[in-house]
């Protein structure tokens, strides 16, 4: 398979199959290559965006609809993708649109919520959590992704979440992992 190339045996949208499952895709990327179930938190553990870049591209050059909420700005972000359709929203306190704030976490989620369970074929990524957790509190972070996580499950969209494990301790850390796959 060619790298960015997604293998599955039925259409590729996200409905549940005969048995009630979700479908799962393997995904190509630069570090290898990745089976991802539809309706999935993934936790991609890594100390760098390096990972999580390689993983955009090859989910959007599968046809997937992307929406990258980042810290890198969404012009920088069309620099490095101009061939693929994503869309992107920055995550800063100031600057132009589109643009969400850090501490109004109830617009992350409906952004991703909107977007995810408006397509058929959605995948998000939220990268910024580190800078998120210096707006709030643990125990609001954890809300948070319990709110992203069911918007995830009920349209069955994929959300790719960035981490650098060195910036939570290990209780934290372990405390995320409830509501995500990891991908190392």
């Amino acid at each position: 398979m060619a790298r960015g190339e997604v293998r599955r045996t039925d259409s590729m949208n996200a409905d549940l199959d005969s048995s009630g499952t979700f479908y799962s895709i393997d995904v190509r990327s630069d570090y290898g290559l990745f089976s991802l179930d539809h309706g999935r938190i993934y936790m991609v553990i890594n100390e760098r965006l390096d990972k999580t870049l390689s993983l955009i591209n090859g989910l959007a050059s599968t046809g997937k609809e992307i929406l990258c909420i980042s810290r890198m700005h969404p012009d920088l972000l069309r620099e490095r993708y101009p061939l693929q359709d994503i869309k992107g929203v920055w995550l800063s306190e100031t600057g132009s649109s589109p643009r969400l704030s850090p501490d109004h976490l109830e617009n992350v989620v409906e952004e991703i919520t909107d977007f995810v369970s408006s397509r058929k074929n959605a995948a998000a990524v939220l990268d910024g959590l580190e800078y998120i957790s210096l707006f709030t509190d643990f125990r609001t972070l954890n809300i948070f992704l319990e709110e992203l996580n069911d918007a995830v499950m009920a349209s069955r969209a994929i959300l790719l979440i960035p981490v650098d494990p060195r910036l939570f301790d290990p209780c934290q850390l372990a405390r995320l992992r409830r509501f995500a796959e990891i991908l190392r």
